[in-house]
This record gives C-alpha cells, structure tokens and sequence, in this order.
C-alpha cells in the first residue's frame, strides 16, 4: 500500500492558487515537503511531483492554513 499523495495541481487546487504559484514556491523552498519521480520510467504526461499528504497536513496545521477543499 502507498501513501496518498497530491500532485501540483491538486495542492493548488487545494489552496486556491495557480499551479505556477505552488511551483514557484517549491523552486524557493517554501511549502510542503515533496519527492520528485525519475523521468526515467515515469510515463509521459505523469506528474512527477508528489506531496505526500502526511506533509501537507503538517504544513497546514503549522502555517494555520485552511484548505478550499
């Protein structure tokens, strides 16, 4: 069994905000921890990023944010 886990787009939808926001906020080092899938094997189309859920609660509780959904 895997961890649940939200892509990009699904956290920006999340918090109300552009995908390109949350990215941009990754490439600063701010946010939710996350792991990046090789592009080796990964198949085209796949989002590679991945936020692992367990982080994003943490980071939600710690920041006091409140989720849209």
């Amino acid at each position: 069994m895997t961890e649940p886990f939200l892509t990009t787009d699904q956290l920006a939808a999340r918090w109300g905000l552009k995908p390109s926001a949350i990215k941009n906020q990754r490439a600063r080092g701010i946010g939710p921890a996350y792991h990046s899938l090789p592009l080796i094997g990964t198949p085209a189309g796949t989002p590679r990023v991945r936020y692992p859920l367990a982080q994003v609660l943490a980071f939600e509780q710690t920041h006091n944010i409140t989720p849209l959904q």
